[in-house]
């Protein structure tokens, strides 16, 4: 009798009797086949959810009825079948049970969760060195997933050696990066820190991927609308690319240049052109519907899209973009960094109020921290002042100290307070439009928290007089745009306008840094790829890899408006107002 036929057998058996014994035992049957039919896990799921709810709760149990569920191709129903994995004197059992649950949770998330699986599961794949390469891998990849937050919250875990030690040597190797005689003094340094870490099985592969050189690009080929209603975008960019591209990379290599006017018919022309043309890394395109029909193309070509897909990329498609989300995002992080978890939003009306709404609340919430209210505002509303009063609570506390006045029928003295219930606020608009409303929170005293607003809020070039309002608000941006912070000034002269000449580098001089960037992170795609580790120090800020997602994270500069100029902004909560 055939494995296949036992199983069926067993499954009549099984199917004829309430008895849960016949049923696990039929269960176990099609779960040993190389290739069950559907049918027969059709049949064996229904089995599995006839089992006494009280049996269900076994690990047992619930490991047989998350490997139904994948055999069936539901990932997330098997995810609810299989939560935290407790121990159990059955070590098999636990490491395969163990194993199952960190794979759904490195697809599903969350990370940090994933990270933990695997962690743990480690241990119990030392018999199986192949299946335990593989794990460290996915604890790397997960490592460099994290965010900032995350890497903090691994600090603060206690008696746990195992998970310090792995932050250790990503963090060493990180801060090494791709200088030999650093990686061999990181990792000397980590061995006598760790000297019987399992970390250390992976340092041969780590220092494989680091070292081995990576062949220079011979052609590199970058598709931007320089025509059309984003031309001057695409030539900001264009212009940081080859300024980059000739100041690092020009000897032996050739530049590529195809304008995609912004349209995705010819964006999929030009990757193709690109590809017959022998090109061997590739930037763009930027418009979203032109970077989603070229992420279909079948490729091999490392590819630096600069803009976010609306579909998962696969290999080797990467991103690396400047937008509105990813600002606010940044403040998220930044506010849970100072100590924040109770924020007030404030956004204009429109498209890119709620989406930077949006991403701000989701970052947020994920670090633990709430959205106490939100409010949309039209800058030149005449009523401004009496809608951020109103945001900010004011009138609340103005209705409270009348209604004590009235019923102690005493004259008190005393001034409306903003809402209690807020420690941050994030307000985003264009300069033009917050130099309209942050005098209003000034005038309500909201500046004794603090304010932090997205790029949008500084136009790129010192303007005093106008900026004189914005003093105390923080906001993330380009370390390109400071002369303290600037990593290459001289690049920064060399795209300035002069009197014959007005570039677009200099009028959109963040999109000059983000093909800076693009240049000196598209060149290295393959390193990075066997790497996640690495950082990018960029004029834009540093990139860092997100492996699930393939997006390169940036962690801006962070600056202030102090006295209606731009300076560093202090790592303390608060920042001083200038009156």
């Amino acid at each position: 009798m055939s494995p296949e036929e036992r199983a069926r057998n067993l499954l009549i058996e099984a199917e004829s009797t309430p008895d849960p014994a016949p049923a696990r035992t039929a269960i176990d049957a099609v779960l040993v086949l190389d290739e069950p039919t559907g049918d027969l896990v059709l049949r064996a799921d229904r089995l599995w959810t006839l089992l006494p709810e009280e049996g269900r709760g076994t690990l047992a149990d619930r490991y047989r009825g998350a490997r139904l569920a994948m055999l069936r191709g539901e990932s997330g129903r098997a995810l609810e079948r299989l939560p935290p994995v407790d121990k159990t004197p059955d070590t098999r059992l636990y490491r395969d049970a163990l194993a199952l649950h960190a794979e759904l949770l490195t697809f599903h998330g969350p990370t940090m969760d994933a990270l933990l699986a695997r962690v743990e599961l480690d241990p119990y794949l030392v018999d199986r060195p192949e299946v335990q390469s593989a794990n460290q891998q996915a604890i790397w990849r997960l490592l460099a997933a994290l965010a900032p937050t995350g890497h903090r919250g691994l600090d603060a875990l206690e008696e746990s050696a195992q998970i310090h030690g792995w932050t250790g040597l990503f963090r060493a190797l990180r801060e090494a990066g791709t200088d030999p005689d650093a990686f061999e003094e990181a990792v000397a340094d980590w061995k006598r820190a760790h000297p019987r870490h399992p970390g250390q099985l992976l340092v041969p592969e780590l220092r494989e991927a680091v070292l081995r050189p990576v062949d220079p690009p011979g052609r590199v080929a970058v598709l931007l609308p320089l025509t059309g209603p984003l031309a001057d975008l695409g030539n900001a960019l264009l212009e940081g690319i080859a300024a980059q591209f000739y100041e690092a990379h020009g000897t032996g290599t050739s530049l590529l240049i195809l304008d995609t006017a912004g349209q995705e018919d010819l964006a999929d022309a030009a990757y193709r052109n690109a590809l017959q043309q022998g090109a061997d890394r590739v930037i763009g395109p930027l418009v979203r519907e032109a970077v989603d029909r070229v992420a279909t193309i079948d490729s091999s070509v490392p590819t630096l899209l600069l803009n976010h897909p609306s579909r998962p990329l696969q290999t080797p498609f990467w991103v690396l973009s400047l937008s509105p989300e990813d600002d606010a995002r940044a403040v998220a992080d930044r506010a849970h960094g100072l100590g924040s978890d109770r924020a007030l939003v404030l956004v204009p009306e429109g498209a890119f109020g709620d989406r930077v709404a949006t991403a701000f609340r989701e970052s947020f919430e994920r670090q633990d921290g709430r959205v106490t209210a939100e409010h949309r505002f039209e800058a030149r509303s005449p009523d401004i002042n009496a809608r951020i009063g109103t945001a900010l609570g004011i009138d609340a506390s103005e209705q409270r100290i009348q209604r004590v006045r009235r019923q102690t029928r005493l004259e008190l003295e005393a001034d409306a307070q903003i809402r209690s219930d807020i420690d941050m606020i994030f307000v985003a608009g264009s300069a033009a439009d917050l130099r309209l409303v942050v005098p209003h929170l000034h005038y309500h005293r909201a500046d004794q928290l603090p304010m932090l607003a997205t790029s949008h809020v500084y136009e790129g070039r010192p303007q005093p007089d106008l900026d004189l309002d914005l003093s105390g608000i923080r906001f993330p941006d380009a370390p390109w745009l400071h002369p303290d912070l600037n990593p290459d000034p001289g690049l920064l002269a060399e795209l300035a306008s002069t009197e014959e000449i007005d570039t677009a580098a200099s009028r959109l001089p963040r999109f000059a840094a983000l093909g800076i960037d693009a240049m000196d992170v598209a060149a290295e795609l393959p390193l990075y790829g066997r790497a996640p580790h690495l950082e990018v120090s960029g004029v834009a800020g540093t990139w860092q890899q997100h492996p699930p997602t393939r997006n390169w994270v940036r962690q801006p500069a962070w600056l202030e408006f102090h006295a209606g100029r731009i300076r560093p902004a202090p790592m303390h909560a608060a920042a001083p107002r200038e009156d």
